[in-house]
């Protein structure tokens, strides 16, 4: 079995050395598609033992992958993002023996992708980052591009094993430049071949980024309402509705309404147990919050019950429900409970400052 790994990049000096650094051992062959650098990224590539291939922009992500699957010779594809990289290298290559001998064979391995923010995890999401090499299968869409297979539908694998992946590209920053980015060519390819509502998801990712909260909550619940779906969840797309209403101020109701869908559409998702129970703490349902926010928490704490991989509701996230569980406790006046939930708070995220002077605020009032 060969693999051809594969790469386009523009740029990525900080982002590749960890990248190629994850796959080096399991890379026969190595391809760099270079977009136009004006940094170090082409030696980086070449000195990694890659042949850096150049590649004249012309705002088309699809037409520079192909580029990239017109040099590979491998019997596999992975082709990661610069700012991606595999958290269990030395287990790739068996892993991928153990997909090619499955039968019917596989086409194409859809990966677990956990976002970091330097250190902080804050969700994770799936994407196709290994496929096989096949002249029926290619590169289509100028931006957020996807895999196609010329002859029919792809017979597509799900790994939650060692296939897992980094991906840091949307913090700070560089997420908003690359949301502005992304946004324009979404744009253009709504002028030049119509509104497509499989990019629906996209353009609210975009906006969402751009804190255009309500072009982000328009285009959210335009995606769930699509015929078009996403192929891993909706997930995300709830997330930024809600998050859009709230910024937005909307009624209270109406965001409860959408928790409460999301909730029965996902049901051992711990995310919408707790988007819900903080909407009825504001809607001074108390008791109610309570019950929802102790559910999340305990779906958050046994995750084999959820079916679904993808999940924003992360160590920060059960942080905060903790500390509101905290305050939901102290007001019922058991201060035993408050301050345990105070104290598993603060070692889910004991950088959170808020958090920190809730407790400490509970402190005081107890002493």
């Amino acid at each position: 079995m060969k693999i051809s790994v594969c790469y386009i990049v523009k740029n990525e000096e900080e982002n590749l050395p960890m990248s190629l650094e994850t796959v080096r051992d399991i890379a026969d062959e190595l391809n760099v598609v270079d977009t136009g650098s004006s940094d170090a990224t082409p030696r980086i590539a070449a000195e990694a033992g890659a042949t850096v291939i150049p590649f004249t922009w012309r705002d088309d992500f699809a037409a520079a992958r192909n580029v990239a699957l017109d040099h590979a010779t491998g019997d596999w594809i992975v082709f990661p993002d610069a700012d991606e990289g595999f958290l269990h290298p030395e287990a790739l290559r068996e892993r991928l023996r153990e997909i090619d001998a499955l039968r019917p064979p596989v086409d194409a391995v859809m990966v677990t992708r956990v976002n970091l923010d330097g250190e902080t995890e804050y969700g994770n999401d799936r994407a196709v980052r290994v496929f096989r090499r096949t002249p029926d299968i290619r590169y289509q869409g100028r931006i957020h591009e996807n895999i196609v297979h010329r002859q029919g539908q792809f017979r597509l694998f799900q790994d939650d094993g060692p296939l897992e992946m980094y991906h840091t590209g949307y913090s700070g920053a560089i997420g908003r430049r690359k949301a502005e980015r992304n946004l324009r060519l979404l744009l253009r390819d709504f002028d030049e071949y119509g509104e497509n509502p499989g990019q629906y998801l996209y353009l609210a990712d975009c906006y969402m980024g751009l804190g255009d909260y309500a072009n982000s909550m328009k285009y959210a619940i335009l995606a769930l309402d699509a015929e078009v779906q996403p192929v891993a969840s909706r997930v995300d797309l709830f997330h930024v509705a809600i998050e859009s209403m709230r910024q937005l101020d909307w009624p209270l109701e109406e965001q409860l309404a959408l928790a409460e869908m999301a909730r029965d559409e996902y049901p051992e998702q711990p995310e919408f147990y707790g988007e819900r129970g903080m909407i009825l703490c504001a809607l001074g349902r108390l008791e109610e919050a309570r019950v929802s926010l102790e559910r999340a928490l305990a779906l958050y704490e046994k995750p084999e019950a959820s079916p679904t991989a993808e999940t924003y509701f992360t160590a920060p996230v059960a942080a905060i429900v903790c500390a509101r569980l905290g305050e939901l406790e102290a007001i019922r006046g058991n201060a035993a409970a408050a301050e345990a939930y105070f104290r598993k708070a603060l070692a889910l995220d004991g950088k959170n400052a808020a958090i920190q002077a809730k407790y400490d605020k509970f402190r005081g009032e107890i002493r």
